[in-house]
Formats: C-alpha cells, structure tokens, sequence
C-alpha cells in the first residue's frame, strides 16, 4: 500500500514538476511565438545531456527557470539573442567576463562560485544569478561598464521577457 502511494505521490511531484516549468517560462515562450518565431523561426534548445553535462561541470543544479530556458534556447545561435552570449556554451566564459567588468569598473561586488552569469554582450554588459538561493526564478543582478554597482534586475524570467520584448521591436519581417 505504501509502495503505491508513494509512486502515485512521485508521479503527482513530476506532473507539478513539469507544470511548474511549462509555467515558468510560458509568457516568454508566448511573445517568442507571435512576435519572434514568424520572423526568425523556432529556437534551437539544448539537450538534456548537455545541460546535466553543465551541471556536473559547475557542480550544482540550476534554477529550474533558466534550466527551462536553456532546454528551450540555449542552442539558438542564430535566433534573437544572435551577437550576444545567452548560450549553455558560454557560462564559463561569460563568468571571466563579469569579473573583468567589475575590475575595470572598480566595483566592490566580488563572483562567486555559485554565480551563474547568464549573459553577457561584447564585455562591457553582464546578467547573472546565484545558483546558491536555491529559487527556482531567481533574482537577476546586471551592470555595464557605465556602472560602479550591480543593480537588481528582477527575476530570470522577467529578465528574458524584457530582452525578448525590447530585441524583437527591432525586428523586420
């Protein structure tokens, strides 16, 4: 009897799981398809493998909303975010990015481990999280090189929405 209720309590936690993540990223994935997908095509996600790949590399598990958002477009090369560096390739990188940045611009804020630098745009702008918090949408932090400090930037997914919505007004059909 147990046995039963615990499976049918595994199987409820994973339909939560995956309704939790459709939800997560649901508005953002909507205005890519009304206003980004007709003009650009479907984003290109990375695999499962390769974002447990990520994982292991990094050493802790991500956020679900950016682990969604990875699945969904972090391989889309040639998509909206063309020319900057949203990609699951690019988080080691982008981390030596943010810490150059805040050298050059004299910030006190210090990188740690468990941040995860999600974005960064030609070295002089940066976006990350710290994976630490344990959230599943969790608070963004960005700077550019015409700041001294950080500022909060709302969560992950407010963060994407905003950059969908403000690169996809550039857009020509």
């Amino acid at each position: 009897m147990k046995s039963r209720r615990r499976q049918r309590k595994r199987a409820l936690d994973g339909f939560s799981y995956s309704l939790v993540r459709h939800l997560m990223l649901g508005d953002a994935k909507r205005l890519h398809a009304e206003l980004i997908a007709p003009i650009l095509g479907e984003p290109v996600g990375a695999t499962a493998a390769e974002v447990a790949a990520l994982e292991n590399s990094i050493g802790f598990p991500l956020p679900n909303a950016y682990r969604e958002y990875l699945l969904w477009m972090g391989k889309d090369f040639n998509g909206i975010f063309r020319g900057s560096n949203w990609f699951v390739s690019d988080l080691e990188s982008n981390k030596e990015v943010l810490k150059d940045l805040l050298e050059e611009v004299d910030s006190k804020y210090k990188v740690i481990p468990s941040h995860v630098v999600f974005f960064t745009h030609q070295g002089y702008m940066a976006a990350w999280f710290d994976a630490s918090m344990s959230e599943a949408n969790p608070k963004c932090w960005f700077i550019n090189d015409g700041m001294q400090e950080p500022k909060d930037s709302g969560s992950f997914t407010e963060v994407l929405i905003a950059d969908l919505r403000g690169l996809s007004s550039c857009l020509r059909p």
